[in-house]
């Protein structure tokens, strides 16, 4: 064996995962960044206002945000591209495209699916769930290695 090459690949190696964790965060996408999407800009739009009407800022008390603000837009576009068949996220495309000019059975099922995913996605955020619903993940302390009387 080689010292000379052992050393060298051991000090890359060493060096790599020294690294690593910085070009993992380098690389990550963060909450505020934008999702690649299938939906066009005009529908991701149309989405928006849906959602704003859907459930307004302040619709509670003031200063209450509302369902845009919390980004429940961004949610249900990555919840239809990642979680829809193709064929239920064309059906999604084809309702936002005739969104105010049909009333028809199907355009009553997709406001009905997008009115009950914003509200799922609102009462769901982080912000919502945390100000004003007081959600802990973990309350209290977990004790986990206790001994027990037997």
């Amino acid at each position: 064996m080689n010292r000379r090459h052992a050393v060298t690949h051991l000090t890359i190696v060493a060096g790599g995962l020294i690294t690593l964790p910085f070009w993992m965060t380098a690389c990550r996408m963060s909450d505020k960044d934008t999702h690649l999407s299938s939906f066009t800009p005009e529908e991701q739009a149309t989405l928006a206002r849906m959602v704003d009407t859907i459930i307004p800022a302040g619709a509670g008390t003031a200063g209450e945000p509302g369902a845009l603000a919390v980004g429940v837009d961004k949610f249900l576009i990555k919840l239809i591209d990642d979680c829809y068949e193709a064929a239920d996220r064309d059906k999604v495309k084809r309702q936002l495209a005739a969104y105010g000019h049909s009333t028809d059975k199907e355009q009553q099922d997709f406001i009905a699916l997008i009115k009950s995913e914003t509200i799922r996605g609102f009462n769901t955020s982080q912000k919502v769930m945390e100000d004003y619903l007081h959600y802990k993940v973990a309350p209290g302390h977990y004790y986990g290695c206790i001994d027990l009387k037997a």
